[in-house]
């Protein structure tokens, strides 16, 4: 069998060569140091802080010159070069409570769509009932996914629930685990051109990396290292959006940190590193997730100035996808142009649900060689590659997504 057919970035993404590299480097560091004082320095400078002797010992770790020198390469990655700050977590569902916290203690009645992660939902729903305000939740999956609206329209329905219930918050997911993209930055326009909107909170899981971030419609932005970055390790990002809510958010993460609502220990370690004082630390804190991100964030930057063509290739990608899959038992399921990402859901043609479940359709693919994610009812999700399909590649999936909906499993 030839090389695995990566497309399940839904889970976790395939770790990207710089990313592997400082992991390994990492562990070599790790097994010969432990925690030395030589470890301490290195943490909080990179290679350049250890004796001579070191520097060519861990080539790996080359990129990586503390977590204010990560936090400036993730901000080069959105496109901000600026000192807005980034957050570092181990956990994204910890920023979304930092989210969440922030939308309600401002606003009355927040916005958001039926695209939102469930995990994410439940966070917003249950500080929503803590504070005793209001959401206002727009059905967009159907109308963009059956109904087959476009992007006028659903701009104008969020426009129409906003104004009607009152809303004065808003928290979009910028593409939805089923590929979804909305157009989040019209839709802020459109409300800020005529209403009050006093905080933008986006969910960039699914969009980091792969759509193209843009921070200056939002206050804050989670994303994470794990999925479209390809570092592995999961690291939750949080960015700020706009210099407005710096101080906000700054206040709220010192209040719920100090009386346990976010307890994050990777977020207090990263953020006393970058101060320079370790001092007062309760607990030891895995520090691996840093240096996969930073690896996986030199490859990216690598490719920087190609990003915007990069997910223009994803889309012509994902058509010629759905022509293939079309002749080979699946039925492709595409929204309006401008709802489309590079991710491509595909059901099957005759109802194969005895047999196909989740699991076994996930193996299926993954005995020839094709790694996805699955759903029940036999649908199945490819994360198309940033690359157009090679002519074996081609013909490895089309023979792949063949045998299973002929029931060859």
């Amino acid at each position: 069998m030839g090389e695995l057919l990566y497309l399940d970035t839904a889970r976790l993404g395939r770790m990207t060569a710089g990313a592997r590299q400082a992991h390994h480097a990492f562990t070599e560091l790790a097994g010969e140091e432990g925690g030395s004082a030589y470890f301490e320095r290195f943490l909080r400078g990179g290679l350049d802080c250890l004796p001579s002797s070191f520097q060519g010992r861990y080539p790996g770790l080359a990129g990586w010159r503390g977590v204010g020198s990560l936090k400036e390469s993730l901000r080069r990655l959105t496109g901000r070069r600026t000192d807005l700050p980034v957050l570092l977590a181990n956990r994204s569902a910890q920023l979304m409570k930092l989210a969440a916290r922030l939308l309600f203690h401002s606003c009355r009645n927040a916005l958001t769509t039926d695209l939102d992660w469930p995990g994410y939902q439940d966070i917003l729903l249950a500080e929503c009932r803590r504070v005793n305000r209001a959401v206002t939740v727009v059905p967009a999956r159907s109308g963009i996914a059956v109904e087959g609206i476009g992007e006028d329209e659903l701009v104008e329905r969020i426009r129409s629930e906003f104004t009607r219930n009152g809303c004065d918050g808003l928290f979009l997911t910028a593409v939805s685990s089923d590929g979804i993209r909305l157009p989040v930055e019209r839709i802020v326009r459109s409300l800020e051109a005529r209403c009050r909107v006093k905080f933008v909170g986006v969910d960039g899981a699914q969009d980091f990396c792969h759509a193209g971030a843009d921070l200056r419609c939002c206050d804050l932005y989670l994303a994470g290292s794990h999925k479209w970055l390809g570092a592995y390790h999961p690291l939750g990002i949080g960015f700020y959006g706009r210099r407005r809510s710096i101080g906000r958010i700054e206040t709220t993460l010192v209040t719920m940190t100090a009386c346990g609502d976010l307890d994050d220990p990777l977020l207090r370690f990263s953020g006393r590193l970058e101060a320079g004082s370790l001092a007062g630390l309760a607990e030891t804190v895995s520090v691996a997730p840093l240096f996969s991100c930073q690896g996986a964030v030199d490859d990216c930057l690598d490719s920087l100035d190609a990003a915007g063509s990069v997910f223009t290739d994803r889309l012509k990608t994902l058509e010629t996808t759905a022509e293939l899959s079309q002749a080979e038992g699946w039925r492709p399921i595409l929204p309006d142009q401008a709802f489309r990402s590079g991710i491509l859901l595909l059901r099957p043609e005759e109802d194969h649900s005895d047999r196909l479940l989740p699991d076994a359709l996930r193996n299926a693919f993954r005995d020839r060689g094709i790694s996805l994610s699955t759903y029940e009812g036999g649908s199945i999700r490819l994360s198309i590659p940033a690359t157009p399909w090679s002519g074996d590649e081609r013909d490895h999936l089309q023979d792949a997504l063949r045998s299973v909906a002929t029931g060859q499993c």
